[in-house]
């Protein structure tokens, strides 16, 4: 089902490159049919090759029959005119040699960079082409939005040539491949301009894919097939969970403990890096995975990842449960902690334990409705934001499985206190769309037992204002339409993780607006789940496409992206998307495709 899924997808990427016959006209209908962006950046629409399926096919074709010996020169339907050709020859995502090749045309500019790579690229089975079509200098006053912003990373090449030097050229797929921002390419530091001596200039072009084995080329859209709006069905989002899943028992290490952030352009986890909230939290995930495929083995793997955490992190401070890491003591890790052990069936096997983060957290709650966040230092209070509706979410769940008439009046006080804060106006920049995921799913859980009103009209609230931080028609680029940000605010940079936990606020949202009958909100919300998913999916790390580059392809495969140019792969990229595409393909919601 999943191969046949993506090579639905790989044929729509191609149709639509090859429809588009002329790079200027191509530009020209992209700013016709859309808005212009809201942000500061220009709609850069990357340049197409100019040709048709005879000629991709021409062109993979040659390039095979140059690697098993043949000279002979290019055919003639590769004279498409080009100013030059990065090639890299790579071995199951090992790059053996990289050049560039210069020439008049396609054909011409290729051979010149075969020539160059040597005799040591004949056990080859991939080449990465990108074709330059157009250059452009870029003045100094428009670097940052022209070539030092994030967002061209893996769409542009660029040259660059200090003084008197040779020029030296960057390819966007390379770029991708070795995860270096332009400005660590130009040796800059965040806030470093390039020298006056520099002279700089934008490259724009197509990136190509041929697979020598089966003598096939591909176009590729910032080293990837790009994943249109058609594409979120039933059948595509079901493919897509189940690599998510695929990545996440991968990830699980036999002793328990499971991966936090991982290099896929070094192959290698980040040494040294961690976070007890994201951690329990793919705990949690690993539990709504095994109970939505009612997988006994994976809870048992579970339990293990549970056993893990509390062997490394866990402490007792005499009636307190505390879990720490460098010396802090968080409410949202207590809480996650806990909320991982009352959705495990095991759950009596760490009955102490939970008993003693339920007290902990019990402390840090005032009278008043509010959190203290922090239990070490015991003076910070911060990152309201997030604990508090992590430590409801608990609290939430426990009320849904006890009915306890006490708990919700604490649930109810802190819902009071709460909404007052997030909407308080008077204090700039109060109202935060990291509030909302937190605080929709542990209201939506009451509600479910509840009916109230006042939770009701809150939820609608926050998913409604949230939609507004989703990006559609104003994106820069094709490929993260669908995303959660929004530049004009300081909410924060885009995160895979981020677009996964508004998904599962958002599907709480829907799930309430369909149970009460409100027909413009079931759509609003189901429409955005719907972008959501396409901008996630396409972060997806799901073929030997969007592999190209990589080595260790079963540490990577169903992993997401931080974003569409930053390959890392952080735990909560993947544990929150799942969570909540699990819930999404048990409403309905979904065509089935």
């Amino acid at each position: 089902m999943r191969a046949a899924y993506m090579e639905r997808t790989r044929h729509q990427a191609l149709t639509t490159v090859i429809l588009v016959l002329v790079v200027s006209v191509a530009s020209s209908l992209a700013c016709e049919q859309r808005s212009p962006p809201s942000k500061d950046l220009p709609r850069e629409v990357h340049a197409t090759l100019a040709m048709n399926q005879v000629v991709l096919a021409d062109l993979a074709a040659w390039c095979a029959q140059r690697w098993t010996g043949n000279t002979e020169t290019s055919p003639a339907s590769l004279a498409v005119p080009a100013q030059a050709v990065y090639l890299a020859a790579r071995k199951n995502g090992e790059r053996l040699s990289h050049a560039w090749g210069d020439g008049k045309t396609i054909g011409t500019a290729l051979s010149d960079a075969i020539s160059k790579l040597g005799s040591g690229v004949r056990m080859a089975t991939t080449l990465e082409l990108f074709v330059v079509l157009r250059s452009e200098s870029v003045e100094a006053g428009d670097l940052k939005r022209r070539l030092l912003s994030n967002i061209h990373r893996g769409i542009v090449g660029f040259k660059e040539q200090r003084g008197t030097e040779a020029p030296i050229f960057h390819s966007p797929s390379e770029v991708l491949a070795s995860n270096r921002s332009h400005r660590k390419l130009l040796g800059l530091s965040s806030t470093e301009m390039p020298s006056e001596d520099t002279r700089l200039a934008l490259l724009h072009g197509s990136q190509i894919l041929v697979d020598l084995g089966t003598g096939k080329a591909r176009i590729m859209e910032r080293g990837n097939d790009y994943v249109d709006l058609q594409s979120v069905t039933q059948a595509g989002v079901e493919n897509f969970s189940n690599a998510m899943g695929v990545w996440l028992r991968n990830s699980l290490h036999e002793d328990g403990r499971m991966t936090y952030l991982y290099w896929p352009s070094q192959g290698r986890e980040a040494p040294g890096r961690d976070n007890l909230i994201r951690q329990f939290m793919a705990t949690v995930a690993l539990g709504r995975l095994a109970s939505a495929e009612q997988d006994k083995g994976l809870w048992t793997r579970g339990a293990e990842n549970i056993d893990y955490n509390l062997r490394k992190y866990y402490e007792a401070d005499g009636a307190l449960g505390l879990v720490k890491l460098r010396g802090k003591v968080k409410l949202g890790a207590l809480a996650l902690a806990a909320l991982a052990i009352v959705e495990h069936p095991q759950r009596l096997r760490w009955q102490a334990q939970e008993a003693a983060l339920l007290h902990t957290i019990d402390g840090l709650w005032r009278q008043d409705g509010s959190f203290r966040t922090f239990h070490t230092p015991s003076e910070r209070n911060d990152n309201q934001n997030f604990y508090p509706g992590e430590a409801l979410l608990l609290w939430a769940t426990l009320y849904a499985q006890s009915g306890d008439n006490a708990l919700l009046t604490r649930i109810m006080k802190s819902f009071a206190w709460y909404r007052q804060w997030h909407l308080d106006s008077s204090v700039k920049g109060r109202r935060n769309p990291a509030f909302i995921p937190w605080h929709t799913q542990a209201y939506f859980l009451v509600w479910q037992k509840t009916k109230s009103a006042e939770l009701r009209d809150f939820i609608f609230e926050m998913n409604d204002w949230l939609l507004d931080v989703q990006e559609w028609q104003s994106s820069v680029y094709r490929d993260t339409e669908g995303r959660f940000y929004d530049a004009e605010h300081d909410y924060g940079p885009p995160h895979a993780s981020a677009t996964g936990v508004y998904l599962e606020s958002l599907i709480d949202a829907y799930s309430l607006a369909k149970e009460t009958g409100d027909k413009a909100r079931t759509k609003s919300y189901s429409d955005a789940i719907r972008k959501g998913l396409r901008s996630s999916m396409q972060l997806q790390f799901a073929d030997e496409v969007d592999m190209f580059y990589i080595l260790k392809r079963e540490r990577v495969f169903g992993g997401l992206r931080t974003t569409v140019y930053d390959n890392q792969i952080r735990c909560d990229n993947v544990q929150h998307t799942l969570m909540g595409t699990i819930k999404i393909l048990e409403s309905g919601l979904l065509p089935p495709g």
